[in-house]
């Protein structure tokens, strides 16, 4: 059997020149961000990023197309190959240069920075899937799983890409305010099926036989027989409650105190994303750059949702304190908490026109609301 021979160079220094630019796109996205534009009169980078992403995701769609139906036709892979190397990889980067922080915002930033890396990835997967020998019908024969599942996630990435130039700043912040709410939700959820009698009980019989079961009943029996002919007991003489039993009920009214923390706290994301988040002024992928808000605004709109996330962490670890039972770290997982949504709905006080409004009223009740909670005894 004669060795196969060399590949289609044009093919080859296709892939070569793909690869290279991947790897230069990926470390691009390791720097850190741009504080300014070099690009002048730069477009709305949103805007951009989803014609890029768009036509990325029609040629990537045209390259599994080839790969998995024959005949192989090497010129209209290279074809392809070229017009991703040439424009979108090109264009992407020029997304990502022009997408500053300080203009809108980290979290979008963040999103489009990390989908852009996993995007990076899945191409690269795809690009593997491509063969360079005489025997391309044989080994794509092969590889059609491998096809048909990194085409699957690149288009996956694409349209997550183009919803978010779509949502922008605003929608974005929607999102994922929706998520952390979800969380403290599952938390609620989570804390109201803990059964701490049931926990205990649990503890009390592990390694237990079943003679020290007979054992311990018989002990009970005799304590019950104890107590009915010892006659009614002084004032002064009744038994006290074991440390154990008080340690129980501390941890069933801290629960019942977290709860309602907890409960409190959900209540503000709602608050939040009808007043102060769907309010902000919209900016996506169809606005004009002049419509950008202001730096200090946008500053103030993220940080709201980053309160969000705060508490969406603090759930996590206020929760872990009270499985631990540990009560001490409980109520000062509360008082944290407490503070953090002090300075929440201090920043949230007036609207982006700078007036004050309905969530002004709400917010100073339900501050008052989480402070009774978290200083009750």
């Amino acid at each position: 059997m004669p060795p196969p021979r060399s590949p289609p160079t044009s093919l080859t220094t296709l892939l070569n020149t793909l690869t290279s630019l991947l790897r230069t796109f990926s470390h691009q996205l390791s720097l850190p961000p741009n504080t300014k534009s070099t690009i002048p009169n730069p477009p709305n980078a949103l805007s951009l990023l989803h014609d890029i992403i768009s036509l990325l995701r029609a040629q990537t769609t045209k390259l599994s197309l080839l790969l998995l139906n024959k005949p192989f036709t090497p010129s209209a892979i290279a074809s392809i190959l070229t017009f991703i190397s040439g424009q979108c990889l090109p264009g992407l980067m020029t997304v990502y240069e022009i997408l500053i922080p300080e203009k809108y915002g980290d979290l979008l930033f963040a999103e489009v920075r990390s989908a852009s890396q996993q995007l990076a990835a899945r191409i690269v997967a795809l690009e593997r899937c491509i063969p360079c020998t005489d025997d391309a019908v044989r080994l794509l024969d092969e590889k059609r799983e491998d096809i048909l599942q990194a085409t699957g996630k690149v288009w996956g990435i694409c349209d997550r890409m183009v919803q978010v130039s779509e949502m922008g700043i605003t929608g974005l912040a929607m999102e994922k305010m929706k998520e952390r709410e979800e969380l403290v939700k599952d938390a609620v959820e989570e804390v109201e099926e803990w059964d701490l009698d049931e926990e205990e009980g649990e503890d009390w019989d592990v390694g237990m036989s079943s003679d020290e079961e007979g054992k311990e009943e018989e002990g009970e029996k005799r304590m019950k027989m104890s107590t009915a002919t010892d006659g009614i007991a002084s004032p002064g003489n009744e038994q006290l409650p074991s440390l154990d039993s008080l340690e129980i009920k501390n941890i069933h009214a801290t629960k019942a105190r977290v709860l309602k923390t907890l409960k409190l706290m959900r209540m503000l994301y709602p608050a939040l994303r009808k007043r102060r988040i769907s309010t902000f002024p919209p900016f996506n992928r169809t606005s004009s750059l002049e419509s950008l808000p202001p730096e200090l605004q946008l500053k103030s709109f993220y940080q709201l949702v980053r309160y969000g996330e705060d508490f969406s962490t603090a759930t996590d670890e206020l929760v872990g304190a009270l499985y631990d039972k540990d009560v001490g770290t409980v109520q000062k997982r509360m008082e944290s908490m407490a503070t953090v949504a002090e300075r929440c709905v201090e920043g949230a006080k007036k609207g982006w026109s700078g007036n004050e409004d309905e969530f002004t009223e709400w917010g100073a009740k339900w501050m008052t609301r989480v402070e009774e909670v978290v200083k009750s005894p």
